[in-house]
């Protein structure tokens, strides 16, 4: 059990407002590592290969989506708040240019998923752990500029209400559906605080839903998909 405030209520996670975004982060590092070690491996057949292709996918849908909100709707938020400021709007820039810089390198990985499971040999899954690793180092690259530098400036720009605003905004654009995979995907390794700090955001059925359907679910299939 985590600890509470004197009020009961949850004490603020360590990394504060930004931890469900450290925490989608993290799951991508996490997910790319694990599929350029899985399309490694012999003896991959053709079944595992379809499900590691429609992980990817999966990932890559989050990847796109995690930018478009950003890219559509974060950035023109915070920027009107930065005018004048030449050095934090260059660092939006840049934000935006490592995303447009991304894309081809998930478009070339999707691309060999479509053809592994049919295709499957040793030289097929190094080739495609290289596209996996190319893009994990680059994106770390990206990650690791917006964790650094780019998380202080939203800091200072936003409010917490202004933030958590686009926060709910955000979650609700999810849908149910898709916080049914979503939530225990960022939680696969998440510190219990930082959990249950983000799972105090949406509403109750969602709550409840994540901690006795969709994580337990999760955990008993997620696993046999990094095997053989």
């Amino acid at each position: 059990m985590t600890s509470t405030e004197p009020n009961g209520s949850q004490p603020d996670p360590p990394r504060g407002r930004f931890t469900i975004v450290y925490l989608i982060h993290e799951a991508f590092r996490r997910d790319l590592r694990r599929l350029r070690d899985a399309v490694r491996s012999p003896g991959v057949d053709s079944s595992r290969a379809r499900r590691l292709g429609a992980h990817w996918n999966f990932v890559n849908d989050q990847l796109h989506h995690h930018h478009a909100v950003e890219d559509d709707s974060l950035w023109p938020l915070v920027r009107p708040k930065l005018a004048g400021k030449t050095a934090e709007l260059e660092v939006l820039d840049k934000m935006e240019s490592q995303h447009h810089e991304l894309e081809p390198k998930s478009l070339a990985i999707t691309e060999d998923f479509g053809t592994y499971p049919n295709q499957l040999s040793a030289e097929a899954g190094e080739g495609l752990a290289l596209k996996l690793d190319e893009l994990a180092t680059l994106l770390a690259a990206h990650l690791e500029d917006e964790e650094t530098h780019c998380f202080p400036v939203i800091d200072a720009a936003l409010s917490v209400e202004e933030f958590e605003s686009f926060g709910k905004a955000t979650a609700k654009a999810i849908g149910m559906r898709g916080s049914a995979r979503f939530f225990p995907w960022i939680f696969d390794g998440a510190n219990p605080q930082e959990r249950a700090a983000v799972l105090s955001m949406p509403p109750p059925p969602v709550r409840i839903l994540s901690g006795y359907v969709w994580e337990p679910r999760y955990k008993r299939q997620n696993p046999s998909l990094w095997t053989n």
